[in-house]
């Protein structure tokens, strides 16, 4: 484990597997970690060097007093590849992750980026002032705006952790190890929940669907069918992409919310064969 400061002040907290020319950097979603990804690691240094890291005010990340914006860790990353020195990389962004990247490309454009990966995000996440319900069913979104008041309301109240166990659950497949499911709260429970939930606010109000056409690096968008987000919103992204390619995996292959840790080398054999490419 390694240790960088952020241009803010922030100790970001990353880790590096792997050796080669090729570099892949895995972004994990909102309160998750870096280890959520230790299922496929391995697997996937075999051929690249893998960068992971904790997403500041994420697992054993610093704690800042401000910063809760997706803009902000967007940055993080910048700072990541600068303290690296990577020029050129593949990206992979996993639920919030992938907004993360598509705030990155938005505002560092994709000069440094070979190859991108988007899993199980939807491009908008709550039914905004200026869609309607054919735009929010088409993009996916999973909330409305009371609901999201509410979600907040809930992370900061007395039943806090209550709240967080069952999202973390209703993102899982229902046979999935009690051991496994409780490690993974584990890593969510170690976000700060103040932070967090700033920072929660901050992505689902955010709307990327303009960023999707100007996207122009080969593109794997990945979803669940047993997801809680909806399948068809990753086909809808896929359509908006130039040239992207779509993968759904089925509830057989692990299709929900986490493909990567429910079935790590079925989604290994898909994303080393689109990084081959």
């Amino acid at each position: 484990m390694s240790t960088f400061t952020t241009r803010d002040g922030c100790p970001i907290e990353y880790r590096e597997a792997g050796s080669g020319e090729q570099v892949l950097v895995l972004l994990h979603g909102w309160s998750q970690s870096q280890a959520t990804f230790d299922h496929v690691v391995e697997p996937l240094a075999a051929d690249r060097r893998v960068v992971t890291y904790d997403q500041r005010g994420h697992g054993r990340s610093g704690r800042p007093a401000g910063g809760a914006r997706i803009a902000t860790l967007a940055a993080d990353l910048h700072d990541l590849l600068d303290h690296l020195g990577l020029e050129r990389v593949d990206l992979l962004g996993h639920s919030m992750g992938a907004s993360v990247l598509w705030s990155y490309l938005d505002t560092h454009g994709s000069n440094r980026v070979d190859r991108l990966v988007l899993l199980d995000q939807p491009s908008v996440c709550t039914r905004l002032p200026w869609m309607d319900a054919a735009d929010a069913q088409a993009a996916g979104a999973i909330l409305d705006m009371p609901g999201a008041e509410g979600f907040c309301r809930a992370l900061l109240g007395e039943d806090s952790g209550a709240a967080r166990e069952a999202f973390l659950r209703s993102m899982l497949s229902d046979d999935v190890p009690e051991d496994l499911v409780g490690w993974l709260l584990g890593e969510n429970l170690a976000m700060d929940v103040d932070f967090g939930t700033r920072l929660l606010l901050d992505h689902v109000m955010q709307d990327w669907r303009d960023v999707l056409p100007r996207i122009d690096r080969p593109t794997l968008v990945v979803g669940g069918r047993s997801s809680h987000v909806d399948p068809a919103s990753q086909e809808w992204i896929a359509d908006r992409i130039p040239g992207s390619r779509l993968r759904v995996f089925g509830a057989e292959e692990g299709g929900s919310h986490f493909p990567f840790v429910e079935q790590p080398q079925t989604f290994v054999d898909e994303l080393t064969g689109f990084l081959a490419r």
